[in-house]
């Protein structure tokens, strides 16, 4: 059943349910897959029965189905799609003698370059002319980056069921630790096995989620986990306010639960649910230099949807070739460019992505893309991460790039991290996250969708942490150190991957997705999905204030 769901949806196809019934009813299920594959004139979004049927019969297909335009059908298409793709099922807990493997391909293989490569295009580097009588501001101050905390060079696991445990009871205790000291609500909280002897009316715990579901009733279970134990709380349906929270709550996560014991002591009755969160007098750092920061995400270089023309507009008014006088005083004052992944398109990341590519060897992308960083002036300095696209190991945390990518922008001011990464610019903390976990967000909070980033981070801000749920689309890394823990507070909280421009605010802690650089691409449209491309954002580190250059009307 699996290999037939996957079959079709490499093409872009969600199969319905009667379909794939009426499909392993033949007597040869796989040969009437490729029938359908052979005949079919058009991938439908949807593949029904009557379509299925008017293959057999040999009438010409109609065309191709369309999803209704309700949001929360979309979603769920959404969802049923990338699930497929991507894998959603929970991975076994592993046995005490067994060791797991997580994916951490070869890099020599990932940059290679093949025997046979395709005609390529490469993105044109444009000249670059002086424009006399400009002279950027940003010029006149030194850099100041101070790394703070990144997985690059401090990776130590091996992928035993022991890093796995490591990684989770330091979890535990890194946010057990925080709601301890920041949540008054938790000050008394007691360990799990201590509950029905404690004779307390109000119970306080902290712990693990083990396990969510809801009832047939509509109420909402969660199963937490301590050192000590485990017990179940339920959220009751008609206290809409605790169902809220409660429906928020995701797996592997560390929340704390302020309840009462049922009658008979085994269920936890909730009165609230406990995040860490952010302290509402949080007060965010200002650098003391008037210098600017921008945000450069998702530039996908080597495909074919690279927007060329908006890049050459940026590149241009970056060296002060364009804009008016208020827009070229802004291009001068830019100190840092900050790139969070996905700097390049890669090679096999989604279905059928290779009709998709304009360069087919990822090394070659990567020397496309030196080229056109180097026209960025010599003044600004660039920080760069990877993303699920680049050349590095898909598990998070992700090091840096390896030594032979990094040595193609040897000539140029950029320092590299990993993802994610704190880092301050002038006394200014940035946490800089590609956020591939925004996905596994939108999914599995209702409330949640995709294509509004910023409201998916303030949840992780909540959460303080950015990937909790292991065995999600996100593939995690069992490093003894949890670092998608939010363990401080940034003042800039900034991500990409989805490939839209917002920005927003959430206690004092500026939010940024940080758009791209990359027109829609079919599988884009396949998930009737509209990026908003060729965006800069840019924070004045002096005063906060956030702004955003367009250069899709240029």
């Amino acid at each position: 059943m699996k290999h037939i769901i996957k079959t079709f949806s490499e093409h872009g196809t969600f199969i319905q349910p009667e379909t794939l019934e009426y499909i392993i009813s033949k007597e040869k299920p796989d040969e009437f897959v490729s029938f359908i594959t052979k005949n079919i004139e058009e991938y439908p979004l949807v593949l029904t029965v009557e379509l299925v049927k008017n293959l057999e019969q040999n009438i010409p297909t109609k065309e191709p189905s369309k999803i209704d335009a309700d949001p929360l059908e979309i979603k769920k298409l959404q969802t049923k799609m990338l699930s497929s793709l991507y894998g959603n099922e929970p991975v076994i807990n592993p046995r005490a003698d067994t060791e797991l493997d997580y994916d951490d391909p070869d890099k020599e293989d990932q940059i290679s370059i093949p025997e046979e490569e395709s005609e390529k295009t490469l993105p044109k580097v444009i000249e670059i002319k002086k424009v006399k009588g400009w002279k950027p501001q940003a010029r006149e101050y030194n850099s100041e980056i101070d790394i703070i905390k990144d997985i690059t060079g401090n990776s130590i696991c091996e992928g035993t069921t022991n890093d796995f445990t490591k990684l989770f009871v330091n979890r535990y205790n890194s946010l057990r630790k925080i709601l301890r000291l920041q949540r008054r609500e938790l000050a008394n909280a007691i360990p799990i096995n201590k509950i029905k002897k404690s004779g307390f009316k109000d119970i306080q715990i902290i712990g693990i989620v083990k396990d969510v579901r809801n009832t047939t009733n509509g109420h909402r279970l969660l199963e937490l986990e301590d050192e000590s134990d485990t017990i179940t709380c339920i959220a009751l349906k008609k206290q809409r306010d605790v169902l809220r929270m409660a429906n928020e709550v995701v797996l592997d996560e560390i929340i704390g639960i302020r309840g009462q014991l049922s009658k008979n002591g085994d269920l936890l009755v909730i009165r609230s649910v406990v995040f860490p969160d952010i302290s509402i007098h949080y007060e965010s750092h200002k650098a003391d230099i008037p210098v600017y920061a921008a945000f450069l995400s998702d530039i996908h270089v080597g495909s074919k949807q690279f927007m060329q023309d908006e890049w050459q507009g940026f590149l241009r008014w970056i060296n002060g070739e364009m804009g008016n006088s208020r827009q070229r005083d802004v291009a001068g004052k830019i100190k840092y460019i900050i790139i969070p992944g996905d700097v390049v398109d890669g090679i096999g990341i989604y279905p059928n992505q290779d009709k998709e590519l304009s360069i087919v060897d990822v090394y070659r992308q990567y020397e496309a893309l030196a080229e056109q960083l180097k026209l960025i002036p010599d003044h600004i300095s660039m920080i760069i991460q990877p993303g699920n696209h680049d050349a590095v190991r898909p598990a998070e945390p992700q090091p840096t790039f390896e030594k032979e990518i990094q040595e193609l922008f040897s000539d140029m001011n950029m320092t590299f991290v990993g993802n994610p990464c704190y880092f301050s610019l002038h006394g200014v903390e940035v946490l800089s996250y590609h956020g591939q976990s925004l996905l596994d967000f939108a999914t599995n909070i209702q409330h949640l969708k995709y294509n509004d980033p910023v409201e998916i981070m303030k949840v992780m801000l909540r959460k303080h942490h950015l990937a909790p749920t292991y065995g999600g689309y996100t593939p995690l890394a069992p490093e003894h150190l949890d670092y998608m823990v939010i363990d401080r507070i940034p003042d800039i909280f900034v991500t990409g991957h989805v490939h839209l421009a917002q920005f927003s605010d959430y206690r004092g802690v500026k939010l940024i997705n940080a758009s791209s650089w990359l027109s829609q691409t079919s599988y884009q449209k396949m998930l009737n999905f509209i990026p908003d491309s060729a965006k800069l954002p840019i924070v004045d580190l002096k005063t906060g204030n956030v702004t955003m250059m367009d250069f899709t009307a240029r």
